[in-house]
């Protein structure tokens, strides 16, 4: 029976070529193969039914595992060729990426090495299937990770297993059956409860170990599973049908994992169980072609995904990705040139070891940890170095704010005024450089959007008091506010919380409830009540940003609610229509900062037509506002968009520092136009 669970099965390898290629096709053409990413999830089902079938092999030979060489033979097989990408990764991400995303790629980098990315990115709330956030060059190793963690845990809590079933405690394989099944159950039910967040439950350990139990638990009930060899082909095209069809229709729509995952997860058990018998799909799956990509699959999904990633800046245009064949080419090539000079060399060539010895095995656990060690080290020195050089440029960023604003060849918002009087001159360098311009905030200003945090600038004995209030969006205009409050003698507050608008309504996002909007508004409210200010000033993000809002009518129920709350008897307030969202397709990778990277001498690739922003949304806020007592309303439009575009850049000044958020420096060049409103609106609400 051992021997039946170890011998190499070449179908496998044709499972794992299915898989591979599943992935791999989603990632290039996902509107077509858009269950692709169902690949994973075979590769899990495997990897356990393997894993556990080494075990279970050497407790039979045995008696017990020998953890040192069982995890010195895992890092001989998979640390080489994953050192080797993360290293090139790490390479492409400072040569191909924008500064700002080297940063993030290389904590991913260091992530990886050390085999927890699944729980950085559900730290980063981020969303397999989000088009809002920017991919790290590693993401794909979350699935490693989850894999090297099942290593790690897995065979020491078997090896226990078998050493209390030789003390008569149980027996081994009735112990193992019922644990398996207990961790199958409890992982599967914790991946289908309602109301997790479906973006991190996608990465998490726990909701994913079911699928690994469930290879396991067929490793460990193997001998029971000696079905009539009919019955087994049939098993095996039966699993086969339930793979593919998962590929071709199981879609991002539905929840995943959970139930729609036992479809490819089950459909990968029944091919292990099936084996090969005359009728099955062994012969299929063992062709030699098919095998053969099952031999590089590693290296395919290894180095598929970096490829997409510094492929997209040769698109012809933004949102558009390099061409896919061009991808397949290079993933296949490195994959080939990795088995040959990486893999097969610690495998089977000069640097494999006999792993005769657990003092050996030790010591190559402590060369691959030295190895480990070494990536950890080049990640986090070669981010930390770049977030300081980052925040050198922007304090001299921030420092020439006023001779930036004083110049004419940036005149940015006022570009856009008949009254000015030059023409703005072409091929200048952008102000601030796309490179940074998503840190273009001072750090004081992003420090006020912590809970529960009350910020307070201008005249701190000023007669007038202003409050600012709402999300990142009114924060947008506290340096202009600043300045205008300074100017004018006024004290001005700032409370304000991310994705927190100033209304009363439940907030939900990326699939969970914002309670923490509602303990904010708590807080907010008590302590404006208690402030009693002239003025309140906000404004906020729409539905196009947010997701996850109540329908329009609930909005402006809420807003007029709270807002009535918060006016008390003599308070005023004004509402500034939200700024244009400039979303550039697929997600963050393409937002303003990095579409002018790409397109330095082509800013105009990155602009919106107006019809598909802020003309195609309605602005709860401003619906709320209207008929209101002591209530005015400001509209920057007209400086954030010509007739029929919204620009990227304006007057040679950058306008956004991601989708939605506006740069310190455009909005430097805003303060003279705002002010005009701001006083405008005051001086109607006395």
């Amino acid at each position: 029976m051992s021997k039946q669970l170890v011998t190499y099965r070449g179908d496998l390898q044709g499972v794992r070529a299915i898989a591979v290629i599943a992935v791999l096709l989603f990632h290039v053409w996902p509107s077509v193969f858009r269950g692709g990413f169902v690949g994973v999830d075979v590769f899990f089902v495997i990897s356990g039914f393997l894993i556990t079938s080494l075990l279970v092999a050497e407790i039979d030979l045995k008696g017990k595992v020998d953890l040192m060489q069982f995890w010195a033979r895992r890092m001989m097989r998979l640390l080489p060729a994953a050192t080797v990408v993360l290293l090139a990764a790490l390479a492409g991400a400072l040569v191909f990426l924008p500064r700002t995303e080297f940063v993030n790629s290389a904590k991913h980098v260091l992530a990886s090495a050390l085999y927890f990315e699944n729980w950085a990115l559900v730290a980063q709330s981020v969303d397999y299937w989000a088009t809002g956030q920017s991919p790290s060059p590693v993401q794909h190793y979350w699935s490693l990770s989850i894999e090297e963690q099942f290593y790690f845990v897995w065979p020491p809590v078997i090896a226990l297993t078998a050493f209390l079933s030789g003390l008569g405690w149980f027996g081994f394989r009735k112990a193992a059956t019922w644990l398996l099944a207990a961790i199958l159950l409890i992982s599967l039910a914790l991946s289908i409860l309602p109301g997790l967040d479906a973006g991190s439950t996608y990465f998490k350990t726990t909701t994913r170990a079911w699928e690994l139990a469930l290879g396991a638990l067929i490793a460990v009930c193997w001998s029971k599973l000696a079905f009539a060899q009919w019955v087994r082909s049939l098993l095996g095209w039966l699993g086969l049908t339930l793979v593919v069809l998962s590929i071709l229709f199981i879609n991002e729509q539905m929840r995943f994992p959970g139930w729609v995952a036992l479809v490819p997860t089950l459909g990968a058990a029944l091919l292990l169980v099936a084996g090969d018998t005359p009728w099955s799909p062994y012969r299929l799956l063992a062709a030699k072609p098919v095998a053969y990509v099952g031999d590089i699959s590693y290296a395919l999904y290894l180095w598929h995904w970096p490829i997409v990633i510094f492929a997209r800046p040769l698109g012809e245009d933004a949102g558009k990705a390099a061409n896919p064949f061009l991808i397949i080419g290079l993933t296949f090539a490195l994959a080939l040139v990795t088995k040959y000079l990486v893999e097969d060399p610690f495998r089977y060539g000069r640097f494999s070891f006999h792993l005769r010895s657990s003092t050996r095995a030790r010591g190559i656990l402590k060369a691959f940890g030295a190895a480990l060690a070494m990536i950890t080290v080049t990640a986090g020195l070669a981010a930390a170095l770049e977030v300081r050089q980052l925040r050198i440029n922007d304090e001299l960023l921030q420092q020439n704010f006023a001779s930036a604003i004083k110049d004419p060849n940036y005149p940015g918002a006022a570009a856009l005024d008949a009254r000015w009087p030059a023409k703005v001159p072409p091929d200048m360098p952008l102000r601030p450089n796309p490179q940074i311009a998503e840190t273009d905030m001072r750090y004081r200003y992003r420090d006020c959007m912590n809970m529960g945090k009350v910020c307070e600038f201008g005249n701190p004995q000023g007669k007038t008091t202003v409050v600012l209030a709402g999300d990142s969006h009114a924060m947008h205009y506290a340096p202009a506010l600043e300045t205008i409050a300074k100017k004018h003698n006024w004290k001005l507050l700032v409370m304000v919380k991310v994705a927190c608008p100033l209304g009363d309504f439940g907030l939900y996002s990326e699939g969970k409830y914002r309670g923490d909007c509602d303990l904010w508004r708590g807080k907010m409210t008590k302590w404006m009540q208690d402030a009693r200010p002239d003025f309140i000033v906000t404004s906020g993000g729409l539905q196009g940003v947010y997701g996850g809002l109540p329908p329009l009518e609930k909005q402006i129920e809420g807003y007029r609610r709270l807002w009535q709350s918060l006016k008390g008897e003599k308070g005023r307030l004004i509402v500034i229509r939200d700024n244009p969202l400039i979303k550039l397709n697929p997600g963050k990778w393409l937002e303003v900062p990095p579409c002018l990277s790409w397109h330095p001498k082509n800013p105009e690739r990155c602009n919106k037509p107006r019809e598909l922003t802020l003309d195609s949304m309605k602005d709860a806020m401003l619906l709320a506002a209207k008929e209101q007592p002591r209530t005015g309303t400001i509209d920057l439009t007209q400086w954030l968009c010509t007739k029929d575009t919204c620009p990227a850049v304006i007057g040679n000044v950058v306008v956004y520092r991601d989708a939605h958020h506006l740069t310190e420096t455009y909005m430097n060049t805003l303060t003279p136009y705002i002010e005009a409103e701001l006083l405008r609106v005051m001086a109607s609400l006395h």
